[in-house]
């Protein structure tokens, strides 16, 4: 696996990112919760560092999904979660940070 520098950040991410939309259950079927979490252990498994996200992927399902698969190398991971498009002003990102499940 390739790592790469997020920009200035300082922060190193895995150059294949595993998004998590279908973890979140709306709109798919046959979604699994324990499956979605082997697939993400296996990623990470597999070299994957970075892990994409949202807080509308299943009202933060998808996010705890993630929180959970992860928790125990949330320390050497990065986990890019999104707010929605209709929650951009300061306290409601803030509000989005707070309540995420990750």
């Amino acid at each position: 696996m390739e790592y790469r520098m997020l920009g200035t950040s300082g922060i190193k991410i895995s150059s294949i990112i595993m998004g998590t939309w279908q973890a979140g259950k709306d709109m798919w079927v046959g979604i699994d919760d324990t499956e979605s979490t082997q697939a993400i252990k296996a990623a990470y498994d597999a070299g994957i560092t970075t892990f994409d996200t949202a807080e509308v992927y299943g009202n933060g399902h998808s996010e705890k999904i993630v929180g959970n698969a992860l928790q125990d190398v949330r320390d050497k991971v990065v986990i890019a979660t999104k707010v929605f498009s209709n929650h951009l002003k300061y306290q409601q990102v803030m509000d989005a940070c707070h309540g995420s499940f990750i």
